[in-house]
């Protein structure tokens, strides 16, 4: 038995040869399926439009059912589906919008430091430098760390002897 081809919209299974699955997947059946299945797919805002748009469709006001289904040119909401479809839409631009004002609100790099300075600086006292980090007082008495990651002190800017470069 040769290769098959699965079709996911139509659940149908067939013999993979271009001709068959051509012909497959320009059936007015197969087409139908694909649409129903990306109108799912489709955002809200989009829907709102096009429904607003479409006058009502009489058969489904009438019978509740309509036999075009997805390809009808009419609508097939009511007033108050309509209403609600728009009060999603509207809830949806809220939380776009909310998002991005929350987002908006990072301070830029230059503000916090100029915010951690004015906190963290002595102010009367010009003539004292303090650092911008704090050691951490568990690796103190340690004598196992590599020379980057112990304490700095005066004595080590004092005796330091600085070589010639280039």
């Amino acid at each position: 038995m040769g290769r098959r081809y699965h079709c996911d919209y139509c659940n149908k299974t067939f013999i993979d040869e271009i001709e068959a699955r051509k012909k497959h997947l320009q059936s007015s059946h197969h087409i139908k399926l694909r649409n129903l299945y990306y109108a799912g797919c489709r955002d809200l805002s989009v829907i709102l439009k096009e429904e607003i748009i479409k006058a009502p469709c009489r058969r489904y006001e009438q019978n509740g059912t309509c036999q075009f289904a997805g390809n009808c040119k009419y609508r097939h909401y009511t007033q108050e589906e309509l209403w609600e479809l728009k009060q999603q839409v509207d809830y949806q631009e809220y939380l776009v919008q909310k998002k991005k004002e929350n987002s908006l609100n990072i301070p830029t790099l230059d503000s916090w430091i100029e915010k951690y300075v004015e906190k963290n600086v002595n102010k009367t006292d010009g003539n004292i430098v303090r650092p911008f980090w704090t050691y951490p007082s568990s690796l103190e008495n340690r004598t196992d760390l590599p020379p980057s990651l112990k304490k700095i002190q005066e004595t080590d800017f004092v005796s330091s002897s600085y070589e010639d470069w280039g």
